[in-house]
């Protein structure tokens, strides 16, 4: 029994929901939602076919990848192991496929830097290898980068580029192969074969930093395992141009190939850069040994050492000889400036002065002659004479220009004096190397020739190994190459269009749903039954023929309607509840504008047309509306001054255009309605007016409001509450209920007002189409509640 009590519950719950769904509160609902359905899914359709027109379509390229990877664990049998390795080693090539070291290659060879398009009406298109032109260019400010420069064909070789500086449109015309040079950039637009001077079209072409084209292959690039397995890849990119996505596929194919094929000769690359170090370090060596002999060659000017050798000692004895004769020259130099320094006559050997430079053994000479002419000027002149001042001044410059030659034919001396000894320095260093010289010589003919051996087979194993790369052949193979998509993947138009059509459908039953929930008015007859505790009179439908801006008499003017059919079927109805020929009938409501006035005006006129007389008394004194309906004028008299002993019944009995019926309009508003109720004045107009009239029909305040309708019920012998379908809600019967439990009215009834006649709506059966003189095709009569009066 445990184990049945789901079902039985899940059972008992279905069946619960289907006693409280009101079908014909659903149906109600539907007809009046029928448009915003059909505008559900209407609008999402025609959203979905807007979305797949004013897409672009982008296309699929794909091509798949065998891998081949070698382990020494399958030599050995271990299957997971290998299996394990197989998977990461596909992994890891995905990986690398996808990284930004790998697309910046396929970037760089792809030369995509530049694209090309074109402005539609709505939409742009790539031209992608048959732009009518080509650009070159030279971007010196980055924020040119990724930025569209628009370009219109202009009267024959000429073209308007447009871009963007600085937030303002920049416009310039140039020609085709024209250079344009700005602070920003360079570049050269040239026409291609696709060119045409008819074109009208607008172009714009961007020019894309590497790493927003790097961005753009690998947000588009897709690499997933197709078959672990089968050890297979596949590689798709996604564009809004289908060759451009093909080309861009078999690019990345091939640059991968490639790229397998470097890294399977990365060890044959390895040794060959080894051994081009070896060779150049070996060249290097032989250079230096080629250098040695050269200089040795030069330096020496020979290779015969023995004969260097007695040269040496030849060119010794010589720089002994020129040696000593430079000290003895510098010693007589001195001996000169010693004089020299001296005043008076220089006395030198004559031979001495003939050895000396001629400048030099002159100006000695001068400066004797000078130094003698003085010596015999003071014989005849003292110190301080003009003669011998001017003497003076000419020894001066005599004696400062023999010190300056005396200093310059020094420096020569000393000059020649290092010269000699460095070259004798120099010999005597040759003369003590030469014994090892010749030793060295030999020494280094001999690397050199184990050199060149080296140097032979190096290059001989380089050949061999550039021979073994030249053949080396990748595993991996292209099992199917990018071809050409011949349909877009996106957007797909079916599936699109089929979501926004069951989008649209989802949405208005949703919307249904939620107005049927949310609707809290009555809809129809049935519904009105089924919450109600008192006896359902009958429905009046709506009149449809003119808008009823106020309260009228609509009887009059349609006889043979439905709504007067209606009125006439209530009426019929009314008499099996009270049994009495003269009644006193009261019509009321929750609140106002629910046609209570319609209903006790219509009736009325509808009881009078059967002979009867009927006097309608306007009790709600708040709000009248009794007099609007007869087409009259609130009166200076009516119940408020009856009750107030200002005026008689008879005085303020009005007369309608309908024979036998008559009203009693409100009367001036008081300032206390209930209070006039409860005096006893009210009965005596009451009985005052039955002895007058067949019916008396009283229209009192919504209950709802006031409590002064349900003063008035009390005195009536039938009570009629009106509900009005699409207005009253659901909450109002409450009150009806309240009133039927408390209010011991054994004749309360209610009726339903302003209903739609339409097929297939409300409650009960009409007559047939073409009865009536008005457009309603039914009229709704109540059979149901009049079984339960009996």
């Amino acid at each position: 029994m445990e184990e049945n009590l789901p079902p039985q519950q899940n059972t008992e719950s279905e069946k619960d929901f289907l006693e409280s769904f009101d079908v014909e509160r659903f149906w109600y609902v539907l007809k009046r939602s029928k448009f915003w359905l059909f505008g559900f899914v209407i609008l999402l359709t025609t959203l979905s076919y807007v979305y797949v027109r004013y897409t672009k379509p982008v296309y699929n390229s794909e091509s798949i990848i065998k891998l081949e990877f070698e382990s020494e664990a399958n030599v050995l049998g271990l299957v997971e192991v290998v299996n394990t390795q197989e998977r990461n080693e596909i992994s890891g090539e995905i990986e690398l496929i996808k990284s930004k070291l790998f697309l910046s290659k396929v970037a760089d060879a792809a030369k995509m830097d530049v694209s090309y398009h074109v402005y539609g009406r709505y939409l742009t298109d790539e031209r992608y290898l048959n732009s009518p032109f080509i650009v070159s260019y030279k971007v010196l400010n980055s924020i040119y980068y990724d930025v569209p420069f628009d370009v219109e064909f202009g009267a024959e070789d000429s073209f308007i580029l447009s871009y963007n500086k600085d937030g303002n449109e920049v416009r310039k015309t140039f020609n085709f192969g024209e250079e344009i040079k700005t602070e920003d950039f360079n570049l050269l637009v040239e026409r291609t074969t696709n060119y045409s001077p008819e074109d009208e079209n607008k172009y714009f072409f961007i020019i894309s930093s590497r790493d927003a084209l790097i961005n753009e292959i690998q947000t588009n690039l897709e690499v997933v395992p197709e078959n672990f397995n089968a050890k297979t890849i596949k590689i798709s990119y996604l564009d809004f141009n289908k060759y451009k996505a093909r080309d861009l596929v078999n690019l990345i194919d091939s640059l991968y190939l490639d790229y397998t094929r470097e890294v399977k000769n990365v060890a044959i690359e390895q040794k060959i850069k080894f051994l081009d170090n070896q060779i150049l370090n070996t060249e290097e060596k032989l250079s230096e040994y080629e250098d040695y002999f050269e200089d040795f060659t030069i330096e020496n000017r020979t290779t015969n050492l023995s004969e260097d050798l007695n040269r040496t000692i030849e060119q010794l004895a010589i720089l002994d000889s020129q040696r000593y004769s430079i000290k003895k020259n510098i010693s007589d130099l001195e001996l000169i400036q010693k004089k020299a320094s001296k005043k008076g006559a220089i006395a030198i050997n004559p031979l001495l002065l003939e050895q000396l430079p001629k400048a030099l053994s002159e100006s000695i000479t001068e400066y004797s002659k000078l130094q003698q002419q003085r010596e015999l000027k003071l014989v005849s002149y003292n110190e301080t004479s003009y003669i011998i001042e001017q003497l003076d001044n000419q020894l001066d410059k005599s004696k400062t220009l023999l010190i300056d030659l005396l200093q310059s034919y020094e420096a020569t001396l000393d000059g020649q004096l290092s010269q000699v000894d460095r070259r004798r320095s120099i010999l005597e260093n040759n003369l003590s190397q030469m014994p090892s010289m010749g030793t060295e010589y030999g020494k280094n003919r001999r690397l050199y020739g184990l050199q060149e051996e080296f140097m032979l087979s190096l290059q001989t194993s380089k050949m061999e190994l550039e021979i073994t790369r030249a053949g080396t052949v990748t595993k991996n193979v292209i099992l199917s190459p990018a071809s050409l998509p011949k349909n877009a993947i996106k957007p797909q138009k079916a599936l699109i269009m089929g979501a926004g059509f069951m989008v649209g459908m989802i949405m208005s039953i949703a919307f249904l749903l939620i107005r049927y929930l949310a609707h809290n008015k009555i809809a129809g007859v049935r519904e009105l039954e089924k919450l109600a505790t008192v006896p359902v009179l009958g429905a009046i439908p709506q009149y449809k023929k003119e808008p009823l801006n106020q309260t009228s008499l609509v009887v009059k003017k349609d006889s043979k309607s439905s709504l007067s059919e209606a009125l006439r079927t209530i009426r019929t109805n009314m008499d099996f509840i009270s049994s009495n020929s003269d009644s006193t009938i009261s019509v009321t409501s929750t609140i106002s504008g629910e046609g209570k006035t319609f209903v006790a005006s219509n009736l009325g006129a509808i009881m009078a047309m059967t002979g009867q007389k009927v006097c309608v008394v306007d009790i709600d004194m708040r709000k009248p509306k009794v007099h609007l309906a007869f087409g009259g004028v609130s009166s200076t008299n009516g119940v408020s001054t009856i009750l107030s002993g200002k005026s008689t019944v008879k005085d303020s009995i009005q007369k309608t255009p309908i024979d036998g019926l008559n009203f009693v309009a409100a009367g001036p508003t008081p300032p206390n309605p209930s209070e006039l109720l409860l005096q006893s004045s009210f009965k005596e107009m009451l009985d005052d007016l039955n002895k007058k009239f067949d019916i008396v029909i009283l229209d009192t305040p919504p209950v709802g409001l006031v409590t002064d309708g349900r003063l008035v019920m009390k005195y009536c012998d039938i009570q009629l509450y009106i509900v009005r379908a699409d207005y009253s809600k659901r909450s109002f019967i409450k009150v009806l209920n309240d009133l039927k439990t408390t209010g011991q009215f054994s004749n309360l009834t209610t009726i339903l007002n302003s209903i739609d006649s339409t097929p297939g709506y409300g409650y009960g059966y009409g007559y047939g189409y073409g009865y009536y003189t008005d457009d309603e095709s039914k009229v709704h009569k109540v059979t149901s509640s009049i079984k339960n009066l009996f």
